[in-house]
C-alpha cells in the first residue's frame, strides 16, 4: 500500500472536483458534494442547503463554509505540502487561513455576546450557532498549526479554548451536582452533552489550550468528563436510543471519538480516568472491527447495519482514535493490526473511476457486501454526501500521519 499515492489522490479529488473554488482556496472549501441520482434525503437538503453550485448533471457542491471543514482541510494541505514536497499546497492552506481569519466572519469577536471568541457553525448558511464539536476542532487546529510554525495563530486558538472552558462551567457544575443521570435543562452551546462526539472533543481541544496556556487551568472539565463519559450516555438518553449493534452502551462512531480525545487528554494532562478511556475505546474497536478492516455503521444520522462502512461519523474516528491509542499506549500492536486493517480497507475502496468530482475521494457510506457506494442517504450522511472535512480530509491525514509520525497531541 501506497500510503502517499493514496493521499495524492485525495489532494487531487480537492483540487479537480470543484468542492475547491478557486482552487487556490482564496474564499474556502465548500461543506460537501452531493450527488443527485436517485438521493432519498435530496428534498430536505435543498431545503435547508440552498447555496450551491451544479459541477455535473449529477452532482452539486453545497458551498456554505464550515470553520471546522476549512480548518481540517487547511492542516491536510499544510501537512500534505511536506510529505509530498509541493510549496503550492502550503499556499493553499495559506488561503485557507486567510479566509477563515480574514474573510469568513466565524469568529465571533463581539465583547458583549457570551459565545465571544467562539466560532459560528457556517458561513453562508443563516445560523450563527457555536457547537462545541465544531469548536473543539476549530481550537485544537489553530494550535496545532500555530505549533508548526504559524504563531499568530495561537492567542486566537488559546482564546477558543478559554471560551470554551468559560462556556461550558454550567455543564461541569452540573455534573459535580448531579453525576450524568440528571439532565441539564438549559445547556449553554449546543452540543453539551456527554456523547464522546460532543464534550469528548472538547477534552481534545482543552488539552491544546492547556499546551499553548499554562497560565490557564483546564483539568477541572476533563477530569470530570473521563469520570462520566467511559460508561456510556446518561440514563435520559440510554432509555430513548436503539440498541448498539455490538451491545456495547456507546456506538463504535463513538468510540473511535472517545479513543482519539481521550488519548490526546492523557498524554497532556497525565490523568489516569482518560488513559484507561483511551484504551477501554480502542479494546472496542478492535474488538468489533470487521475481517475486511471496516467498523459497522451505527450512528443515528447515517444510515445503520453491520455490513455498511459510515465514513462521515465512525470509519474516520475509528481510524484516526486507534492510531493515537497506539501511540499512547506503548505501539500496542493490537492496536497497530486493526489500524492497519482500517487503512488497507481505506485505501481499497477509495475511488478511483477517474471522473474529476469523485475520483480520490471517500464518499459517506459503503456497502461491503456490494463492494460499492451504498446503503441509503440522510440529510447529513450517507452514499450521496462526500464531505471535505469531517470524511476526505480526516481520512487522508489518516494516511499522512502514519507516514510522517505526525499526530494531533498537543504540542509542548
Amino acid at each position: 500500500m501506497d500510503k502517499l499515492a493514496v493521499v495524492r489522490r485525495n489532494i487531487e479529488w480537492f483540487r479537480r472536483s470543484g468542492i475547491l473554488r478557486p482552487v487556490d482556496g482564496f474564499w474556502g472549501v465548500g461543506e460537501r458534494i452531493v450527488l443527485t441520482p436517485g438521493n432519498e434525503a435530496l428534498a430536505k437538503i435543498n431545503r435547508w442547503f440552498h447555496c450551491q453550485t451544479r459541477v455535473a448533471s449529477d452532482a452539486v457542491v453545497l458551498e456554505h463554509r464550515r470553520a471546522d471543514c476549512n480548518f481540517q482541510a487547511a492542516w491536510l494541505f499544510d501537512l500534505a505540502a511536506e510529505a509530498l514536497g509541493d510549496a503550492s499546497l502550503k499556499t493553499v492552506a495559506d488561503n485557507l487561513l486567510g479566509f477563515l481569519l480574514q474573510r469568513s466572519g466565524l469568529r465571533n469577536v463581539r465583547d458583549d455576546d457570551p459565545n465571544h471568541d467562539l466560532w459560528g457553525w457556517s458561513m453562508q448558511v443563516s445560523r450563527a450557532d457555536c457547537w462545541t464539536d465544531d469548536n473543539a476542532w476549530v481550537t485544537t487546529l489553530l494550535l496545532t498549526l500555530a505549533h508548526r510554525g504559524r504563531p499568530e495563530l495561537r492567542d486566537v486558538g488559546i482564546a477558543a479554548g478559554r471560551a470554551l472552558h468559560r462556556r461550558l462551567r454550567p455543564v461541569l457544575d452540573h455534573w459535580r451536582r448531579h453525576g450524568k443521570d440528571v439532565r441539564l435543562e438549559s445547556a449553554p452551546l449546543p452540543g453539551s452533552d456527554l456523547s464522546p462526539h460532543w464534550c469528548g472533543l472538547v477534552t481534545m481541544a482543552l488539552a491544546h489550550a492547556a499546551a499553548a496556556d499554562p497560565a490557564t487551568d483546564y483539568t477541572d472539565f476533563v477530569t470530570a468528563y473521563y469520570d462520566l463519559a467511559p460508561s456510556g450516555p446518561p440514563r435520559y438518553e440510554a432509555e430513548s436510543r436503539p440498541p448498539t449493534t455490538t451491545g456495547l452502551p456507546w456506538t463504535l462512531s463513538e468510540y473511535g471519538y472517545l479513543a482519539l480525545a481521550a488519548a490526546i487528554a492523557a498524554r497532556q494532562f497525565d490523568l489516569p480516568n482518560a488513559r484507561c478511556a483511551a484504551r477501554a475505546a480502542a479494546d472496542a474497536l478492535i474488538t468489533h472491527q470487521a475481517p475486511d478492516g471496516h467498523f459497522a455503521a451505527e450512528h443515528p444520522e447515517s444510515p445503520i447495519a453491520p455490513h455498511l462502512a459510515d465514513f462521515v461519523y465512525t470509519q474516520n474516528w475509528g481510524t484516526l482514535g486507534l492510531y493515537h491509542a497506539w501511540l499512547l499506549c506503548e505501539r500496542d500492536a493490537r492496536y497497530r493490526r486493526a489500524l492497519d486493517r482500517s487503512l488497507e480497507f481505506l485505501a481499497r475502496v477509495q475511488d478511483t473511476s477517474g471522473v474529476p468530482w469523485l475520483d480520490g475521494s471517500w464518499r459517506g457510506l459503503y456497502d461491503t457486501r456490494t463492494g460499492a457506494w451504498g446503503g441509503g442517504d440522510r440529510w447529513e450522511g450517507g452514499q450521496n454526501s462526500i464531505y471535505s472535512g469531517w470524511t476526505n480530509a480526516p481520512l487522508a491525514l489518516a494516511f499522512l500521519l502514519d507516514v510522517t509520525g505526525s499526530s494531533l497531541f498537543a504540542g509542548r
